[in-house]
């Protein structure tokens, strides 16, 4: 596969997760409909794209961004990837953090907007500010990027244990297990971990399997092969299963998502990644409060029926992605810096 076709199909893919990400956070059923609409059909159908095919998409953001950093990784290149991701990951982390923050002091004291945002006033403070810049009190979806900008940070002694495919291998082996206790790290998620280091381990010694050409034959044998693993895997997490009870379980099954994701696009012809879909994570980090605004607008706007709710979840990326452009065309023409700033420099 061509480095150019490579980086199309990273697009195609971090922009499906992207979506998926924008459905877990776009429920609406009980806003619209009142208390209990979650179990309703509308609820269930909503909860079958967001906290179903949903949860895919962060691990899929996990697994992708150690398999970018990895890719052709060797330790005298640590100097170099480690300043590319302070402009990459931390500084966007702390000035978003900081924006949303500022703009929840400011909706919260606005009576206009107050009931649609629906909060209490943020308190203003010295202490307040630090929690929201450094712990994203106000940006709750930005744990991911708190989990990857540590991950990254242990780079060097993940490179080590997973350098040598078996190494490599047991290491992942015990981690499951680990999980599958049902134990966590203190700060770092064990499962971030996993989802991060199956990426890396795949750069390592995968990636000729992952980039290369797949004949369509294997590339189905693949998909029968992966499909067979999952049912497996989802079976044992039924009563009487090992994985009953696990959080493992779950984690298993995410990763699996993200390897059904990564096969469909390597195996199907997408073509060429438009430019809006090449800004991820610009449009993962402003898609909650424009989620959250736009949901509670149309609820107070739009009758309480269930094709209402419904047609506002389903077009809800569409009308994420079209804002995201736009901000995104407005940045690069009248404030380049604070634009690559806010987009980590992409």
């Amino acid at each position: 596969m061509e480095e150019r076709e490579f980086r199309s199909k990273v697009y195609w893919l971090t922009f499906i997760f992207s979506v998926l990400v924008i459905w877990v956070h776009s429920g609406n059923a009980e806003l619209f409909l009142g208390p209990g609409a979650g179990s309703s059909w509308v609820g269930n159908m909503e909860a079958f794209l967001g906290s179903g095919l949903g949860q895919f998409a962060v691990p899929g953001f996990f697994a992708v961004s150690a398999y970018l950093f990895c890719r052709f990784f060797s330790l005298s290149d640590l100097g170099r990837k480690w300043k590319s991701r302070v402009r990459s990951l931390l500084l966007p982390y702390l000035l978003w953090n900081f924006l949303y923050y500022a703009g929840y002091v400011a909706v919260t004291r606005i009576p206009a907007v107050t009931s649609v945002v629906g909060k209490p006033p943020v308190p203003v403070s010295g202490e307040e500010c630090v929690r929201a810049i450094f712990f994203y009190t106000y940006n709750p979806v930005f744990w991911y990027l708190f989990q990857l900008i540590l991950l990254t940070a242990l780079v060097p002694i993940l490179y080590a244990l997973l350098k040598h495919v078996w190494s490599g291998a047991v290491f992942l082996v015990l981690l499951a297990v680990f999980l599958g206790t049902n134990r966590n790290f203190p700060v770092l998620n064990g499962d971030a971990l996993l989802y991060c280091r199956v990426g890396a381990f795949a750069a390592f010694h995968a990636r000729s399997r992952i980039e290369g050409v797949v004949p369509l034959h294997r590339g189905a044998f693949w998909a029968a092969g992966l499909a067979a693993v999952l049912g497996w895997i989802y079976l044992m997490g039924r009563p009487g299963g090992f994985l009953y009870g696990s959080a493992l379980h779950l984690v298993l099954l995410r990763l699996g998502g993200v390897c059904a994701a990564v096969l469909a696009v390597k195996l199907f012809p997408f073509p060429p990644a438009p430019e809006f879909m090449k800004n991820n994570f610009f449009l993962y980090a402003m898609h909650f409060a424009w989620v959250r605004l736009l949901n509670k607008t149309a609820a107070l706007w739009l009758p309480a029926v269930p094709g209402a709710a419904l047609g506002t979840f389903l077009v809800m990326p569409f009308l994420i992605v079209c804002l995201c452009t736009g901000f995104e065309k407005l940045g690069k023409r009248f404030c380049p810096g604070i634009y690559g700033l806010l987009s980590g420099g992409r």
